[in-house]
């Protein structure tokens, strides 16, 4: 170490080279390094949706579950598979061997999902997606002397309007209620036309 010191201490036109160099490599690597003030980070991991409105766990498991997972359990560049049923629900989740080219085999997923047709006639379309985390940037909030109503499409405006935005690639509306009907049947009526309230609500849904 002191034999290189002395050497630099000798020769100055080598050692302001060297300085030179290092600063012009600093410059360049902070003018074209990526920056994000709220980056993305992956988590290798792809997720399959399926809604199957009025299913119970074990008809998810069933017809949605055990099926997508047969399906793509031969794709190359899978870790794991976990899988969980709910009802009117099912997702399917993989974890990506680390490394592996994610958005490959995303794209071999989809096609495999897209292979199955002995789905529910119920069961609505899967959704295929990567998992990332995604970090919050802020809040909006919005309020007045109006009908709830009212609020909430403003909510959906801007929130449109949000997205729309160049650098946003999500944004949502929560704290909303989501809108309900009632209906009052007395039970003279139901009498008379020999039902009950859990029919109606049958076929109600």
């Amino acid at each position: 170490m002191k034999a290189i010191i002395s050497w630099f201490a000798e020769n100055h036109v080598a050692a302001n080279l060297l300085m030179l160099f290092i600063i012009a490599a600093g410059v360049i690597t902070a003018l074209t390094i990526k920056l994000e003030v709220m980056p993305e980070a992956t988590l290798d991991k792809i997720a399959i949706t399926v809604e199957y409105p009025g299913a119970s766990p074990s008809e998810v498991e069933e017809g949605v579950i055990r099926k997508i997972e047969d399906e793509v359990a031969g794709l190359a560049g899978i870790k794991r598979i976990d899988s969980t049923a709910k009802e009117g629900y099912g997702i399917v989740t993989i974890e990506v061997v680390k490394g592996w080219d994610i958005k490959k085999l995303l794209d071999e997923v989809k096609a495999e999902v897209d292979r199955i047709n002995t789905f529910p006639e119920e069961a609505e379309d899967p959704v295929v997606r990567e998992i990332t985390r995604k970090t919050q940037v802020i809040d909006v909030a919005i309020y007045g002397n109006v009908p709830e109503g009212t609020l909430k499409e403003l909510a959906e405006q801007i929130r449109d309007d949000i997205t729309n935005l160049p650098g946003v690639t999500q944004a949502e509306v929560y704290g909303v209620r989501n809108p309900e009907v009632q209906i009052e049947i007395p039970e003279r009526t139901l009498r008379e036309y020999g039902l009950t309230l859990a029919q109606v609500s049958e076929i109600v849904r």
